[in-house]
């Protein structure tokens, strides 16, 4: 005999009129879930180039940004990245000293280490660009013209909100284990 399920009515994740639909969250999750599924096709993309490349994916992410400026700074890239500067730091030597990039100091400021893509990082970026076409075309196929301008700025709008969410986690978090610990001491 089949059992029937009873369907449990679990709290919203969301409060926002905008991000509800019938008074239910249900499309809201299937955003972030779809959202989640995207980001790692992208991680498997840019995974996929960076073994075609033969260096690592955060390498790949730094040889990207870094070719398409004249010069960028640690910090610059870090920040771009949301990365760590010591992080980029070490990733950036390991392709500094694979001749892929090139690291000076900052004429303008000793403490700053300038990045620039060397003529070996050029030359394996014409080696990767026609795979990057391919399949970046593929990626964003469903784009025009008008939907990849909103597509950039609400990326950047997400992203601002990210960060913002990130920080307010992570003192919810802090505020949460100390009321933890004070429960366990009373």
């Amino acid at each position: 005999m089949a059992r029937t399920r009873r369907k449990s009515v679990l709290p919203a994740t969301v409060s926002r009129p905008a991000l509800l639909v019938g008074g239910s969250d249900a499309e809201f999750r299937r955003l972030i879930h779809d959202l989640i599924a995207y980001g790692h096709r992208l991680d498997a993309c840019r995974d996929a180039f960076a073994a075609i490349a033969g260096i690592s994916g955060v390498q790949y992410e730094i040889l990207m940004l870094v070719s398409r400026a004249e010069r960028l700074s640690i910090g610059e890239v870090a920040a771009r990245l949301h990365r760590s500067g010591a992080f980029i730091t070490i990733e950036a030597n390991k392709l500094a000293a694979r001749g892929i990039l090139d690291k000076a100091s900052d004429p303008d400021d000793g403490r700053r280490v300038l990045l620039k893509c060397t003529p070996r990082g050029h030359a394996l970026l014409e080696r990767m660009a026609p795979y990057q076409r391919r399949v970046n075309d593929v990626l964003f196929e469903h784009l025009d013209a008008r939907g990849f301008r909103q597509l950039r700025l609400l990326a950047r709008e997400l992203l601002a909100s990210g960060d913002r969410a990130v920080a307010m986690l992570e003192f919810m978090l802090h505020e949460a284990k100390t009321s933890e610990a004070w429960r366990r001491s009373a």
